[in-house]
């Protein structure tokens, strides 16, 4: 009987897991690219991190705080691979990387190793619902994205 009951829970938290999962980005309908197509694979995962950017902020918003952790989670997780999207003298007339990546190459990779760890931050407080703090965190990861797009991301042509 134990062992029945144990075999029911785990099924219903993997189908948690897969919905959740598959929620964090309902928006982003996009086919994944080949990862050896950098440009591409780097554009799709931005891509997908505003995607749940904006769904969680929506969620905040809404004031479902703890709904955002798993927006913020899929966030950090994606952050991880940011600077290895960019090698050396990867662009494109499609790419909107600026040279200044490589040239400061060491501010780009700390502006990403300082947004993972806010977006994480952001992650915990809300899981643990705590909404002021949630709140405030969620400055911190905007004020990310926005202080690397304006540092190292040229602006789209109906944004100048």
């Amino acid at each position: 009987m134990r062992r029945r009951l144990r075999y029911v829970g785990a099924m219903i938290a993997a189908g948690w897991l897969y919905t959740t999962a598959s929620d964090a980005h309902e928006s982003h309908s996009k086919k994944l690219p080949d990862v050896k197509d950098v440009i591409a694979f780097r554009t799709y995962l931005m891509e997908n991190i505003g995607d749940n950017a904006k769904e969680m902020g929506d969620k905040v918003k809404a004031g479902k705080i703890k709904e955002a952790k798993v927006n913020a989670q899929a966030i950090a997780l994606h952050s991880l691979r940011i600077a290895d999207l960019f090698p050396q003298g990867s662009t494109s007339e499609t790419s909107r990387a600026k040279e200044e990546i490589w040239q400061k190459w060491d501010e780009f990779v700390k502006a990403a190793d300082t947004f993972r760890a806010e977006v994480d931050q952001f992650a915990m407080v809300a899981g643990e619902g705590k909404e002021a703090e949630a709140k405030e965190h969620i400055k911190k990861v905007f004020g990310g994205c926005k202080g690397c797009h304006d540092s190292f991301r040229t602006p789209e042509k109906d944004e100048k």
